[in-house]
């Protein structure tokens, strides 16, 4: 190989340099040209023999040092560790002395620092005390200011004693000052004509307004001043116990406090007490109420307010929502209050649910208040109020339930004297179902909190397994007619349920609810103790900080796959509604069926072996009088079944139907006859030109489901000399050896064979078993 290479590149060197004899004149040039080549690679081969050697002396050498250098090293650093292991060894009872001695100073710095507290506690309070008596009140507040920030540096201190005394401190203080101003601030909102009320009483024109504005600024940027931390201020605010589980509560800015102090004065005049306008069955009317302060008073704030809140850089906080979130606290203490009485009644507090939820919508919607900040709909979700509106929920669910079964057009579609309409064919107490599930879900909807949201669904998915049994029970009760009236609307009602079902679990709102859900069944898997090795894993893998990031996220979840996550949070309610719905279109279909077979014996013992020859017959072939009362039985059933089914309930239906004809007809009929030429033609006639038509109206190909039928009567009435090469073809492939197979000659594949005359789904077997039924073939 390598001798044919080199001789190769000799003819291309020669016919590429000597094309010609005159090119020989180049000879000594290339001779030339080449003999320096030679000496120039020799001389550079010369020069890598003496340099490299010399390298690789030199980097031993060098290698050599280093070795030396890290011995001497290592030795210096093995001295260095014994000397400091003595040296350790002696100064270890020092160690111990001034470790000690740390420690006692670190106690002295701390009790120093909180008896410097305390002192500093204590100047503060003497210096607003002397700001006080001198009417310097600006002092007097920026010292108070000294104090808030104090408590907010120590509010994680463990020092609850000193924190104890550092609140009471600036409580005191705060009423102290709080009280100073909030006199004559009051006076000038009064002044002002605030709150801004109807009143049939003409009230005397404002002349110095600016001047009260004024006055009204300087004094709510001291209240601004005075403000309490949320930490402090929600404990002495008083706040309901119940009110305080809510999440997001904290106090109002001080002088929108103030400022609402009038307006809370005037609810609890009207609304508390024995005032006929107190009334558990009217809660809209304290709603309607607020709803119109909030309107009347959004002006003088926008106007008044706010730049108020702009010059103190509080421009984050709006006076209308934070007036608004101190008129919907109000409201919340008064539901609170009404929850023990209303309780009790179960009309009075289903109207409250649903006159809470629109003034929660109104809220939102008109008035602009943030979803983020608590609302009335936080009290409904407190567990004290949950449970009863659960209870009542269901109790009013169950009562709806019973009045749309029992009544005398729960079976009738609501549209079926319009035609357009009436194609879904659902009956009305489908519909009024899961109109009831939709007013259930708008009602909570809007709910803030999750679980919450959770607990509503096992309510609604209760409802709807309740409403399947009740299905169940009717279902039963008339199962001896599988195709009247009354099963085929609850089979309509099933479907319906289960394609409203699915086209709500692609709702972004359940979607949201799967997640949440699928998140805390996942927690409760992981955090909760359990004595399975798998939990021990997780938990192991989750807290083993070593592992890589990816490693840890690999394990961790092939360790978490028997965790089972819902694909839709109505997915096994909807499956069980799907079983349903198969079951009741099988025993529809059995039952029709059954009916026609047992209307097939004379057509199944009909003489197919001595009908006379298409060519003996003088008229036109007609269906078998033996198949009449079996085809029109048939006919009878699908028109019913099509006029009471949707549209896709009756698809289902017949292609289920069509399945166990075709086999049926196949089996019994064909496979337990054999035929002469005449009834082989009776046969065809009968299946492609009766049996096959009567499903033309549901599809626009009807042969196509009658495969093994109507490739049977092929091979039925195949010619005879082509019967007999396709049957000498399959048993060929069947019953004679591969040797046998190849001495015959051009032998033709016997699915190429069937698939010419027209066989796709008979086997080999079934196709030579059909054949085998003719009389006319000789048995070979």
């Amino acid at each position: 190989m390598a001798a044919s290479t080199n001789e190769d590149i000799l003819v291309d060197f020669i016919n590429k340099n000597f094309e010609t004899i005159k090119s020989l004149d180049r000879l000594n040039n290339l001779r030339d040209e080449y003999k320096l080549k030679v000496e120039s690679l020799e001389e550079k081969i010369s020069k890598v023999g003496t340099e490299i050697p010399s390298e690789i002396d030199r980097a031993v050498s060098i290698a050599e040092n280093i070795s030396k250098q890290i011995n001497k090293l290592e030795g210096i650093v093995d001295s260095l560790c014994h000397d400091i292991s003595d040296h350790n060894h002696s100064i270890k009872p020092m160690v111990g002395e001034f470790t000690a001695l740390v420690e006692r100073i670190h106690e002295v710095e701390k009790y120093a620092h909180y008896l410097s507290t305390v002192a500093k506690i204590e100047d503060i309070s003497s210096h607003i005390q002397a700001s006080l008596l001198t009417e310097s009140l600006s002092s007097a507040v920026d010292s108070f200011n000294e104090l808030t920030d104090l408590h907010t540096k120590l509010h994680s201190s463990s020092c609850k004693r000193l924190l104890g005394f550092l609140k009471e401190t600036i409580l005191f203080w705060n009423k102290i000052l709080k009280d100073r101003i909030a006199v004559e601030f009051e006076e000038v909102l009064k002044a002002l004509r605030w709150p801004l009320v109807v009143t049939t009483l003409k009230a005397v024109p404002v002349t110095n307004v600016t001047e009260l504005k004024e006055r009204m600024r300087k004094l709510f940027k001291k209240l601004l001043s005075l403000q309490l931390p949320d930490s402090i201020g929600l404990e002495s605010a008083g706040v309901n116990p119940l009110l305080q589980k809510v999440g997001g509560i904290k106090p109002l800015l001080l002088p929108l406090e103030l400022m609402l102090k009038p307006l809370r004065k005037r609810f609890r005049y009207h609304f508390y007490g024995q005032k006929q306008t107190n009334s558990l069955d009217k809660p809209e009317w304290y709603l309607t109420q607020v709803l119109s302060w909030i309107r009347d008073h959004g002006d003088f704030l926008d106007r008044n307010i706010q730049p108020i809140l702009d010059e103190a850089k509080k421009s984050n906080i709006s006076a209308r929502t934070e007036l608004t979130r101190g008129l919907v606290i109000i409201v919340m203490e008064k539901i609170i209050h009404d929850l023990p009485e209303q309780a009790y009644e179960e009309a009075n507090f289903s109207h409250l649910i649903d006159e809470v939820l629109l003034f929660d919508s109104e809220l939102r919607n008109t008035y602009f208040y943030p979803p983020i900040l608590p609302g009335c709909l936080d009290v409904l979700c407190l567990p004290e109020a949950l449970t009863k509106w659960l209870i009542i929920e269901k109790k009013f669910a169950m009562q709806k339930i019973e009045q749309m079964l029992n009544s005398p057009t729960c079976w009738e579609s609501q549209y079926k004297d319009i035609s357009d309409l009436d194609e879904v064919r659902v009956p009305e107490c489908a519909e009024s179902f899961m109109m009831l599930l939709q007013t259930i879900t708008d009602r909570y909807r809007k709910l803030p909190v999750s679980d919450a949201k959770l607990q509503f669904l096992g309510l609604q998915l209760e409802l709807l397994e309740d409403f399947r049994m009740r299905l169940v029970q009717v279902m039963k009760n008339t199962s001896t007619a599988p195709t009247g009236h009354i099963q085929c609307a609850v089979l309509n009602a099933v479907h319906y349920v289960s394609q409203v079902l699915r086209d709500w679990s692609e709702l972004t709102f359940f979607l949201q609810l799967l997640c949440y859900k699928n998140n805390r069944s996942f927690k409760t898997e992981i955090t909760e103790p359990s004595d399975s090795d798998q939990s021990v894993r997780i938990k192991e893998k989750m807290m083993n900080e070593n592992k890589s990031e990816d490693d840890s996220a690999e394990s961790l979840l092939a360790d978490l796959s028997h965790i089972s996550m819902e694909h839709t949070v109505f997915e096994e309610i909807t499956s069980l509604f799907e079983s349903m719905e198969t079951d009741m279109i099988k025993a529809a279909c059995n039952y029709v069926f059954t009916d026609v077979q047992a209307r097939s014996q004379a057509y199944r013992k009909d003489r197919w072996i001595s009908l006379p020859a298409p060519k003996e017959v003088t008229t036109t072939l007609g269906l078998s009088q033996s198949a009449c009362e079996m085809f029109l039985v048939l006919k009878d059933h699908l028109c019913t079944m099509e006029g009471q089914l949707t549209k896709f309930l009756f698809d289902r239906f017949w292609h289920r139907l069509v399945k166990n004809i075709d086999e049926f007809i196949f089996k019994e009929v064909i496979l337990m006859n054999h035929f002469n030429d005449g009834g082989a033609v009776q046969l065809q006639f009968d299946i492609t030109r009766n049996l096959i038509p009567l499903f033309g109206d549901y599809t626009n190909s009807p042969e196509s489901y009658f495969r093994l039928c109507k490739e049977a009567s092929i091979l039925l009435t195949l010619k005879s000399g082509s019967a007999l090469l396709l049957k000498e073809v399959i048993y060929s492939h069947l019953h004679e050896t591969a040797e046998q197979q190849q001495q015959k000659q051009m032998q033709p594949d016997v699915t190429e064979a069937l698939r010419d005359v027209g066989i796709n789904t008979l086997s080999v077997e079934q196709c030579e078993q059909v054949l085998s039924l003719r009389t006319s073939l000789s048995i070979s």
